[in-house]
C-alpha cells in the first residue's frame, strides 16, 4: 500500500492539491489506512485552529507590550573586569503592569545591577512608532556613594563596531540612543580602581 507523506496531507487539508491527486488520496483514506487517516485528521485540526486564531484581534496594549519586550531587552551579562560577577537586583518587566500602561506612548524598562562595589542603574525607553532605544544609566560606588563617577567614557558596541558613546556627568549619569542589534555590549571603564564595568544588552 502506497502511503502519502505529511507534506502531501498538509496540501490536502489546505485544498491545494489537484483533483486527480485529491481523488487518489481520498481513495487511500477510504481503503482503511489508519496511519494516514490519523495524520490527515490531526492536520485538519491544526488548520482549523490556525484559521480561528487568524480572526482574533490582538489588543493594542498587547502589541505595545510585545514591542517593548522586543526592543527593551535587559542586559544578558554584567561584570566588572577582571571577572567579578554581577547579579540582577531589579527588573521592571518582572512586575505587574502598572495602571494606565495600556495608553502610554513611551515604553520603558528599568534594571538595576550590582557588581562588587559598583551598581549600574539602566533605563531603556522606546517611543511608539520608532525603532530606536534611548538608554539612560547611572554608575555608583555602593560603599562610597558620595564619590560620583564623572567623566567615565561609555561605549555601546556590537562585535567590533561602536554603535553609540557617551561620557558620564558629575553624578555618574549618561544617556545614548541606539538601534537594537544582536550581541550588544555596554562598556563602562571605571578608572579608579582600574576596572571596567561591562554590560551586555541583548537584542532580538
Amino acid at each position: 500500500m502506497k502511503h502519502f507523506d505529511i507534506a502531501k496531507w498538509t496540501e490536502f487539508v489546505r485544498d491545494s492539491v489537484g483533483e486527480a491527486e485529491r481523488a487518489a488520496m481520498q481513495a487511500h483514506l477510504a481503503s482503511g489506512c489508519r496511519r494516514c487517516r490519523q495524520t490527515a485528521e490531526l492536520l485538519s485540526k491544526v488548520a482549523g485552529a490556525a484559521r480561528r486564531l487568524s480572526q482574533v484581534q490582538v489588543p493594542d496594549y498587547a502589541l505595545r507590550c510585545a514591542r517593548a519586550i522586543f526592543f527593551l531587552q535587559q542586559p544578558e551579562k554584567v561584570q566588572i573586569l577582571p571577572r567579578i560577577p554581577a547579579r540582577l537586583l531589579y527588573d521592571s518587566f518582572r512586575e505587574p503592569l502598572p495602571a494606565g500602561v495600556r495608553t502610554q506612548q513611551r515604553l520603558s524598562r528599568q534594571a538595576l545591577y550590582q557588581a562588587g562595589d559598583y551598581s549600574l542603574d539602566l533605563r531603556l525607553e522606546n517611543e511608539t512608532g520608532t525603532c530606536r532605544v534611548t538608554l539612560v544609566g547611572q554608575i555608583q560606588n555602593r560603599k562610597r556613594p558620595s564619590n560620583w563617577l564623572g567623566g567615565v567614557p561609555i561605549l555601546l558596541v556590537s562585535g567590533k563596531q561602536i554603535l553609540a558613546q557617551a561620557v558620564s556627568n558629575s553624578l555618574g549619569e549618561f544617556q545614548m540612543e541606539y538601534k537594537p542589534s544582536k550581541h550588544l555590549r555596554l562598556y563602562v571603564p571605571v578608572r579608579r580602581p582600574a576596572n571596567a564595568l561591562t554590560c551586555r544588552p541583548a537584542s532580538p
